[in-house]
């Protein structure tokens, strides 16, 4: 039998446990009810937030006119629970391999990249190929479009509808990339004895979103204040899990909305920050030219169409994705990066070291977008055919060899 002084401190013990189990029910059963209570208020306030799939555009009428939309964004949501392909030194990360119906990653000894549809002619076979190499992040990566739509596809398949063209492009587009990432890519590949005969880059959102919006920092990368968290095993990164639950997101839009912020100021800071990231999406141009000498390619760089700026009629569509950005518990993202895109027209016309296609949607009627970004593909092929037609240099270089 138990001597009679063991039971109360057993007792004890029980009752100790027992308080800290209830401590935390109380605990879990209270953030439960503070998460719900602030979704209803957010979904009363704000519309209901979307959904991953709806995000990358599913709901998007740009997808209206194919019967197979529905199987492929089925497809593009098991894709997207990769995320990413793991960490890559100094780049942070790269493209998954992943291989379904209508998008394919596909390992190269260079590494992974999105599949390119070329179209090339059989006469190609006794002929010189014009080998591109294109440079951007997830639009031209093609988030949200199948294999043939992407606008390295496209372009492909357009340069090489002229009879004994033959062009082929590796597309080295990476989601959430923007130029710093991109001329690390390059160096590697160009140290690893690979060469093309032309680099073409493709950015514009990237660069802008993380230059002057968020970190708000020219020469970062995506998700830079989460990664250095954890890296700097700060316990933000820790907790990152709990950035996107509703109670979190109202109290930040609550605390944005209390900060008494001098508009001229912030206007003047966020033009600074679009200066920046001009001066260093310039300064990797130069990177890249200067590489081109060294090992004689032809560089061509273009600066992409996002909703953040131009004239396009916007449809009902598109204009709930704005609606959506504005109301953001982070604040708006287009907004900012308006300045970025101002920027970058005005040194695209002073200097022509780069095209501005910021604008090239401005007659265009019908539903283009998936999201802020990303195109679907018609979209696409509106700029693949843009950027075909500043190429005349590849012409020559095709041609010319045969």
């Amino acid at each position: 039998m138990p001597s009679a002084d063991s039971t109360p401190s057993s007792s004890l013990f029980q009752r100790f446990f027992a308080f800290i189990g209830y401590l935390i029910f109380s605990i879990v059963l209270a953030a439960a009810v503070l998460e719900l209570g602030a979704f209803g208020i957010w979904t009363l306030s704000h519309g209901a937030r979307p959904n991953r799939q709806e995000k990358l555009g599913s709901a998007s009428p740009a997808y209206a006119d194919f019967p197979w939309a529905a199987e492929f964004w089925k497809e593009e949501a098991q894709r997207r629970k990769l995320h990413n392909g793991g960490y890559v030194p100094f780049r942070i990360w790269g493209t998954p391999e992943f291989h379904g119906k209508y998008v394919n990653n596909d390992k190269y000894q260079f590494g992974v990249v999105r599949r390119n549809i070329d179209n090339l002619s059989a006469d190609c076979k006794n002929q010189p190929i014009t080998d591109i190499w294109m440079f951007g992040g997830s639009t031209l990566y093609g988030s949200g479009v199948p294999d043939w739509a992407t606008i390295s596809s496209l372009l492909a398949t357009e340069l090489n509808k002229t009879p004994k063209r033959c062009v082929a492009i590796t597309n080295f587009g990476t989601e959430a990339y923007n130029s710093n990432q991109e001329l690390l890519l390059l160096l590697e590949q160009l140290k690893a004895g690979r060469r093309p005969d032309v680099v073409i880059l493709y950015d514009g959102v990237n660069d802008s979103y993380t230059g002057v919006y968020q970190p708000g920092i020219a020469t970062a990368h995506m998700q830079y204040t989460q990664i250095s968290a954890r890296v700097e095993s700060k316990l933000v990164g820790k907790l990152e899990f709990l950035r996107h639950s509703y109670a979190l997101q109202l109290a930040r839009r609550l605390a944005l909305s209390k900060q008494k912020q001098d508009p001229e100021a912030m206007e003047a800071e966020t033009k600074l920050k679009a200066v920046q990231t001009l001066d260093n999406y310039e300064a990797n141009l130069r990177m890249v030219r200067a590489l081109a000498g060294i090992y004689h390619f032809q560089v061509y760089a273009f600066w992409q169409p996002s909703l953040a700026y131009g004239s396009k009629p916007i449809v009902p569509y598109e204009a709930e994705l704005i609606r959506v950005d504005a109301n953001s518990p982070d604040g708006s993202a287009l907004k900012p990066m308006r300045f970025a895109y101002q920027e970058a027209e005005r040194r695209a016309a002073a200097n022509s070291d780069f095209v501005f296609l910021g604008n090239i949607l401005d007659s265009e009627q019908e539903p283009l977008y998936l999201d802020e970004w990303h195109l679907g593909p018609k979209g696409n092929e509106l700029i693949a055919h843009a950027i075909a037609n500043k190429l005349p240099a590849i012409f020559a270089s095709s041609t010319s060899a045969q």
